[in-house]
């Protein structure tokens, strides 16, 4: 653990001594294409390219456009035109620090900074700090250097090798710091961890290293909750705090250097706030803005969208202020969202009553076997059902001795029946629950499923035979797992110190993005939920380590 409680590289030191060649005027090409003062971050969509060349500096004009790598592939998509600049403000503020979004990565920023004597102003454009999730993950600090890379090296593979590995080894540096002391705050706050959680605390293995992780968890009451809890401690701080004043625009200077925001006041008129030392983007994914989830993450079209005021603010200004997005397709977390969590290799069957797949795969993961039934027969399908009798906790308990990733401990909603027919009654008699599962159909995929567990082969799917236990002694229950919404976990690039990188992989001055306006922490098409609560951990941790370095400048 550093000082500062922020990873240091030697990607880094090579990152400083480019800023410093580019201040030095040592770099000559792409060097015009940093010229750039006001760039609004609203979303407005179906501009012109040419509009890239309103965008202009104080006290002149810079005629030039950004240059903004199209990932996605095809024409420049509206969301990536940066706008004409907004030159009149009613009132200018002077801050050191100015943190955009009130999420936990914003709220960590900002409490991290504050806290050590920074002259911090929030800008949020909801009337409250708002967030989500219940845990946040972090590596404790008794796992060995071997085991600690071990699970950095996992959580590559598990992204499908397009993990930028910097930064997840910066949350796996300094998670530890960064959530207990978030839990601290959030208790002095009068919000405490859950009690007696059997997830606060595991230990996995990973290429035979037992790796430990401590979590905080707050079921029953969210991050949501505990973040609005915060707000009186961020103004205890000396925080300044505007809520619904959502940022617009960045503001850079001639060199290029990110040192302001422009945000819309309550009453519609534009306000400047100046920040010496730098900008910190926490506004959250994008996953409400139709266009960006398209272009970046497609597979999320199908499953839909998610929470409201999440529209991609932080990632648009970033690109305008010329940050890169990470290469799409975007990793997206698809959560089971009745249930939470019934993570366990018993039989599944879709909406049909039909077996569709070796169980086995995390929920994270069963959006990608839905998304074609969800295409062909519309939003019944985004409903599966997990099938289980009277022996399942037993079961489950007995797998999960060699593969702590197992887990029903969560299971909150199951409707139980004598038959499977009186299993369907219970859930259609239900008045929150909404779904339905032909009896007959269920009957018929058990009675070729128990045939499979009594040869001891699946011939159908090939899962384990010891994971094959026959449905056969009542009460029979069904646990049903609906997948009805995604969000996109892509970002803008950053290094190892949260700072947004051009082009040309240097540094912007002055501008950092943390949580989910950040990246490439993903990289596979689906969220890793091995590592419970790593989001929420790492929005923790980056948002908190930001803040300790702009302040320590």
């Amino acid at each position: 653990m550093h000082e500062t409680g922020v990873q240091k590289t030697d990607a880094r030191k090579t990152d400083e001594q480019k800023v410093h060649a580019r201040k030095a005027g040592m770099r000559e090409e792409g060097m015009d294409m940093n010229r750039r003062t006001f760039l609004k971050g609203v979303a407005l969509f179906g501009g012109s390219a040419a509009a890239l060349g309103l965008a202009g500096c104080a006290p002149k004009q810079a005629s030039e456009a950004k240059e903004t790598d199209v990932s996605g592939g095809g024409a420049m998509p509206g969301f990536m035109v940066a706008p004409s600049p907004i030159t009149e403000f009613a009132a200018t503020h002077d801050h050191e620090i100015v943190v955009v979004g009130a999420g936990v990565a914003g709220v960590s920023a900002v409490m991290a900074a504050a806290e050590m004597g920074a002259d911090v102003a929030l800008l949020q454009k909801q009337g409250t700090p708002e967030s989500s999730g219940n845990m946040a993950a972090s590596v404790a600090p008794d796992v060995s250097e071997a085991g600690k890379s071990a699970l950095v090296s996992f959580l590559i593979t598990k992204s499908n090798h397009r993990s930028k590995r910097e930064l997840i080894q910066a949350w796996a540096d300094n998670s530890y710091e960064a959530i207990t002391w978030f839990a601290d705050k959030a208790l002095a706050a009068g919000v405490e961890v859950n009690e007696n959680e059997p997830d606060a605390e595991r230990t996995i293995n990973v290429n035979d290293y037992p790796v430990h992780l401590h979590a905080n968890t707050y079921f029953g009451v969210g991050h949501d909750q505990v973040v609005k809890a915060l707000a009186d401690t961020m103004e205890a701080l000396g925080a300044s705090c505007h809520y619904e004043c959502p940022a617009v625009q960045l503001v850079q200077d001639e060199s290029g250097r990110v040192t302001g925001v422009v945000a819309q006041n309550a009453d519609g008129d534009h306000e400047l706030f100046n920040a010496s030392k730098g900008v910190v983007l926490a506004t959250g994914s994008y996953e409400n803005d139709e266009e960006m989830v398209a272009y970046y993450s497609p597979d999320s079209v199908v499953l839909g969208f998610g929470f409201p005021g999440r529209d991609g603010d932080g990632h648009k200004m970033g690109m305008w202020a010329g940050g890169q997005m990470e290469p799409a397709p975007h990793a997206m977390m698809v959560h089971d969202w009745r249930v939470c969590r019934a993570d366990a290799p018993f039989l599944m069957v879709n909406y049909a009553g039909k077996r569709f797949m070796c169980e086995g795969p995390l929920q994270g993961y069963i959006n990608k076997y839905l998304r074609p039934m969800i295409q062909e027969a519309g939003e019944v399908a985004h409903t599966a059902f997990t099938l289980v009798d009277a022996k399942w906790r037993e079961q489950a308990a007995e797998w999960q001795k060699d593969d702590p990733l197992i887990d029903i401990h969560n299971v909150k909603w199951y409707f139980e029946g004598q038959t499977w027919a009186e299993c369907v009654k219970a859930m259609e008699e239900d008045p929150e629950a909404g779904w339905t599962v032909d009896p007959a159909a269920i009957e018929e995929t058990v009675a070729r499923y128990n045939e499979l567990c009594a040869q001891g082969a699946d011939e159908d799917y090939g899962k384990s035979p010891r994971y094959m236990r026959a449905l056969d002694t009542p009460p029979f229950a069904i646990i049903p797992r609906n997948f009805d919404s995604s969000m996109p976990m892509g970002g803008i690039i950053v290094n190892a110190d949260n700072m947004v990188l051009d082009k040309d992989s240097m540094p912007i001055p002055g501008l950092f993005a943390v949580g989910n306006t950040a990246g490439p922490f993903y990289g596979g098409t689906d969220y890793p939920m091995d590592v419970l609560g790593l989001s929420i951990g790492r929005a923790i941790t980056n948002g908190y380590c930001a803040g300790k370095y702009l302040a320590g400048q």
